[in-house]
């Protein structure tokens, strides 16, 4: 008996998580990156986050990392984002991420993709896409095993840049890049580049099946013991909480079938630091607003913003094989750089001292409160850490007080 089996390309799209000065507002312009230290400290830290979360780390494709450099120079060089390409434009490798892979030799008609723009640094891009639960299910699936990192700048405007995640499996492109299986027994087709290249179905369901032997019985995250885990989560596209504009860092929990063929989830609740459990929206594969999730992966969305350096722990109960199993684990969330100062009110007074960084966090009123067009004079340097948070340095040593606006938030900042 014959087997089909047919490819799933894996595409998810997270914008950037910035904001454009306004014409009243002045921002110093980001350093000019080295792509390639940024591409070596991703994978670095990538691999760290998926070792400690219990799954093997990725190893590198030249191949994927070709791809992913190339659509990563096509989106500074057209000034896009997203996972889509326009034929006849500057950098055109390919519409879709699977195509753009076999322009730069892969052989297999599948991938995932993870895209982000205009982050800080390395850690920033990948945290941001952590903060994202179907860019985060992309980094932490249970059958990607090799991934190539592409990042580009804008030579000229360096607040423009581009990080690409493109990951796929080993041995599969192995697979697909030898003889077309032959024999009497099943076998799958319509996966390699040939459609008709076929794949002995043992040499598939053992390919398919090295991730999750190599993968702990259920992946958490952010993991236990945790820690500088980021407090918010903004927006996804698609977004999996559209009627909310900031929100908590997720938590995420996956079965993996290999070990566990079904698990019945009772609940999942999340605790602050005084032991108050906060409300939040679970997710999973039935209840998905965008179809994204696969059975047995779960989300908790917490419904308000997370506390800077706060421990928050984590309780799940569910039922496996007829038996009732708890599981509990914490994590800490990063903390406020200092010297800071929390403006909880519309209207604040603070001194600064010139030549010195100071962070400023504005925690969110409700679903919809985040920073924007900002104004404040041309000799004060504002860098955003998040959408509720900047940091501020005055360069000048004599000056008069001034006033840090957002929207109806105001803040006169004296000189020391």
């Amino acid at each position: 008996m014959r087997y089909l089996l047919y490819a799933i390309i894996v595409v998810i799209d997270l914008y950037a998580l910035w904001l454009p000065p306004s014409s009243k507002t002045f921002k110093i312009k980001p350093p000019v990156m080295d792509t390639v230290y940024e591409e070596t400290m991703a994978l670095e830290y990538l691999n760290t986050l998926r070792q400690n979360a219990g799954m093997a780390p990725y190893g590198t494709s030249e191949i994927l990392k070709k791809a992913a450099k190339n659509h990563a120079a096509y989106l500074i060089a057209n000034h896009e984002t997203g996972h889509y390409e326009t034929k006849g434009k500057p950098g055109f490798t390919g519409k879709m991420p699977h195509e753009r892979a076999v322009y730069a030799g892969y052989r297999v008609a599948m991938l995932t993709e993870n895209v982000t723009n205009n982050s800080l640094d390395y850690k920033d891009a990948i945290d941001n896409l952590f903060s994202a639960i179907y860019h985060r299910f992309g980094f932490l699936d249970f059958i990607s095993d090799e991934i190539g990192i592409g990042v580009a700048q804008d030579g000229k405007d360096t607040d423009y840049n581009a990080f690409v995640f493109d990951m796929g499996v080993h041995d599969l492109n192995e697979a697909c890049s030898g003889k077309s299986y032959s024999g009497p027994d099943r076998y799958a087709y319509k996966i390699c580049v040939d459609p008709l290249h076929r794949i002995e179905e043992r040499r598939l369901l053992k390919i398919l099946s090295a991730e999750k032997i190599a993968s702990k019985e259920i992946v958490v995250y952010p993991y236990d013991g945790q820690n500088d885990v980021p407090p918010v989560f903004y927006n996804e596209t698609p977004d999996p909480l559209p009627d909310y504009d900031v929100s908590g860092f997720p938590v995420t929990v996956q079965f993996n079938d290999y070990y566990i063929r079904q698990a019945d989830v009772r609940s999942i609740s999340l605790f602050d630091p005084s032991g108050k459990e906060i409300r939040s929206k679970i997710l999973y594969a039935k209840n998905d607003p965008n179809h994204m999730m696969k059975p047995g992966q779960y989300a908790l969305l917490p419904l308000t913003r997370l506390a800077y350096d706060a421990t928050y722990s984590v309780v799940l109960r569910y039922l496996s094989d007829g038996k009732k199993v708890e599981k509990k684990w914490r994590f800490h969330t990063r903390k406020l750089p200092e010297p800071s100062f929390v403006i909880d009110q519309s209207r604040a007074t603070i001194a600064i001292e010139p030549h010195r960084t100071y962070t400023l966090y504005f925690p969110p009123r409700d679903a919809h409160d985040t920073l924007g067009d900002l104004h404040f004079p041309a000799d004060v340097r504002v860098r955003f850490l998040d959408q509720n948070t900047v940091q501020l340095r005055l360069e000048s040593k004599n000056r008069e007080p001034f006033t840090f606006k957002s929207g109806e938030r105001a803040v006169e900042i004296g000189v020391l």
